[in-house]
């Protein structure tokens, strides 16, 4: 089924000088959103469904700073609540081989963290160098729309050192080498993950798998721009 939003927003922006601010408060009702399920097909597609009432809403902030040419620190964070209205779960019944209805009231959407904030220090020691550090931040999300504990996954927040390099050669615009430590500190987390509910002998079960991300690791590059 089709969905149908509308979206409500009102935001502000302010520059002064070296720095900026810009906010931004929204508010999306949807009729018959298309949420993941938490579960994947037999070749390992995200399942997808529609819920009749939901809606997100939140706050989006971003600021930023360059008190000196060589530095530079941008931030971001966006606060939400991304809530089902009214949810039914269907769970597998292996007794009888039809499905149990479950009335769940209000929930959370599945892989939609009320929290996620990013940051950017940028650091030009030398010119044509620069270095930054970036760091990422993603609160708890629940991966089916049951809003269940044990079916989550935990927050976390993770690191990267980017360092470029750029010069200019007579007949090329840009020439720059790039160097990505991912994960510079080698932080266990999982960033995706997928579950299956159902009853057998009178009883709930889920089968569920997560999706660990690498631990540190290093991506090298060079561009030539004309």
């Amino acid at each position: 089924t089709h969905e149908t939003l509308y979206n409500y927003e009102l935001g502000y922006s302010f520059n002064y000088s070296k720095s900026y601010l810009t906010t931004n408060i929204y508010y999306m009702d949807y009729n018959n959103q298309l949420v993941l399920t938490g579960q994947i097909n037999d070749v390992g597609s995200p399942v997808m469904t529609n819920v009749e009432k939901s809606y997100r809403s939140g706050i989006e902030l971003s600021a930023g700073v360059k008190p000196w040419r060589i530095f530079q620190a941008d931030v971001n964070v966006t606060l939400s609540e991304n809530k089902i209205k009214n949810f039914t779960e269907y769970i597998d019944n292996w007794d009888t081989g039809d499905q149990s209805v479950v009335n769940l009231g209000t929930t959370d959407i599945s892989f939609s963290p009320s929290i996620v904030a990013n940051s950017d220090l940028m650091v030009e020691p030398v010119k044509n160098l620069r270095i930054n550090f970036i760091t990422k931040y993603v609160g708890k999300q629940y991966i089916d729309n049951t809003s269940t504990d044990e079916k989550s996954l935990n927050p976390y927040l993770v690191s990267d050192l980017k360092l470029s390099y750029s010069i200019k050669i007579k007949g090329i615009d840009e020439l720059s080498f790039n160097l990505l430590i991912n994960n510079l500190f080698n932080h266990e987390y999982e960033s995706n993950a997928w579950v299956y509910s159902y009853i057998y002998e009178n009883r709930e079960y889920s089968m569920d798998g997560y999706f660990p991300q690498a631990g540190i690791n290093i991506m090298g590059g060079i561009r030539v721009r004309f």
